[in-house]
């Protein structure tokens, strides 16, 4: 076997494994106890149960205003749980089927990656990608920001190729257009944070356009929106352009707090992509100390991966005032990465939201892309090296023992027999109801 062949062959089991690791640690945080995750759940299952087109999909509500109550237009949270369970009848299904979107997404991403940074490995970065805390627990279980994974990663990967201070050549504008226009449209019908991804399109095209003096990168951009937009276009037609008022119960004139907050959401913002371990152990300091302490296998590699989960967006935050570095682009994606964070603490300033990080999770393929070109600075380092790839199979080990734990609590053979009935019988009401004054 020639050498090309048995790179694919690792390649695509190192998938498979990463696929099965993430469907296993789905199956362990189903949550279903959390109204959001069983209300996902519920969309998916009244379409399966009675065949209605899904108009609406995710609910629209939350603490800063719980008299408010909207949802989201567009059939495809519906169909991204449905149809699978159509195929194969289980409660086990939309994990997996969430699952393989997701690995594909950190393929993608981790492949991308390595494009722009050839000193790094696809394996280590698509491992990492596929286990930090973040990829994983908002990634991994069936609730709507899981499925943005994957077209956040299309998202990003278009509007990189399609500037050309950032493109690698792989593909032509028109196609990387396409894919941000699919990528926005999809985003639409799962979280309003697609609103951020509106303007950094505009720029994307227009420079294009300034550069090439061409329509075709907006066609593609208009051809790629086709297939996710005319899932939203039956909901328009039947109830109007701007039915549910989507997210308006939370606009405020201003929110002085929101600009206080400015280095916390800098924190979120950064540590996404990071091993940010002590938010997913426990509430507070005590209680993560007492998990710790309570499962001596977990205790020295969750001390280890929380002392780097706090480093990690330290280094990243300092980097932005490096000036040199050896890809061209660096100055070019800082400021990107910049801009991004200035426009989401911004628009916080006007809404009674709280500035979670869950928010604008869709920026995680930019922020890992950029958080690669720091750690490419202290790649020549041999001990770093060896360090990472140990943080790497550490954090691998850690989530692989915390699952099981998870499912004690969270996993999906607590609520598997009601759902299971509720397959079998066509009758979403067996797994629980919708919230009351939904539209869908």
């Amino acid at each position: 076997m020639d050498k090309n062949r048995q790179r694919q062959l690792l390649g695509a089991i190192l998938f498979l494994v990463l696929f099965f690791f993430r469907f296993y640690f789905g199956l362990c945080e189903c949550k279903w106890w959390e109204v959001d995750e069983r209300q996902t759940w519920l969309i998916g299952l009244k379409y399966y149960s009675t065949a209605q087109w899904p108009y609406y999909g995710p609910d629209v509500n939350g603490q800063e205003n719980q008299s408010f109550n909207s949802q989201i237009p567009g059939a495809l949270e519906g169909l991204m749980i449905g149809l699978p369970l159509r195929l194969f009848p289980f409660p086990e299904t939309p994990i997996a089927f969430l699952a393989l979107m997701s690995t594909l997404g950190a393929a993608l991403l981790a492949w991308y990656i390595r494009r722009k940074i050839l000193s790094l490995s696809w394996a280590w970065l698509f491992t990492w990608i596929a286990v930090t805390p973040w990829s994983l627990f908002e990634g991994a279980h069936v609730i709507n920001p899981a499925y943005d994974f994957l077209p956040s990663v299309l998202f990003f990967i278009g509007f990189f190729e399609c500037l050309p201070v950032f493109t690698t050549g792989w593909l032509s504008s028109p196609w990387a257009s396409a894919w941000m226009g699919f990528s926005l449209f999809w985003i639409m019908q799962f979280h309003f944070s697609y609103i951020y991804l509106i303007p950094l399109a505009l720029y994307a095209l227009g420079s294009r356009f300034l550069r090439d003096k061409s329509w075709k990168t907006m066609a593609g951009f208009a051809l790629g929106s086709l297939p996710t937009l005319a899932l939203i276009i039956p909901t328009w037609l039947r109830y109007g352009l701007n039915p549910g008022h989507v997210a308006s119960g939370f606009l405020v004139s201003f929110n002085f707090y929101n600009v206080t907050e400015g280095l916390t959401v800098l924190a979120r913002y950064l540590s996404l992509v990071c091993f940010e371990l002590l938010r997913f152990i426990g509430q507070g300091t005590h209680e993560r100390w007492e998990f710790l302490l309570a499962h001596p296998l977990l205790f020295l590699p969750g001390i280890i991966l929380s002392v780097g989960g706090i480093a990690q967006p330290t280094i990243l935050a300092f980097a932005v005032f490096k000036r040199k570095h050896p890809l061209k682009d660096w100055e070019a994606l800082k400021g990107v990465m910049v801009a991004c964070f200035l426009m989401i603490w911004i628009s916080f300033w006007f809404t009674s939201k709280l500035p979670l990080a869950h928010i604008y999770m869709i920026f995680y393929p930019m922020l890992m892309l950029y958080s690669f070109y720091v750690w490419d600075l202290f790649l020549k380092n041999k001990t770093f090296t060896r360090a990472a790839k140990t943080f790497v199979l550490l954090g691998l080990l850690f989530m692989g023992l915390y699952a099981p734990i998870l499912a004690q609590r969270d996993g999906l053979f607590l609520q598997r027999e009601n759902l299971a009935q509720a397959i079998q019988q066509k009758n979403y009401h067996l797994a629980g109801e919708r919230r009351p004054g939904t539209l869908y």
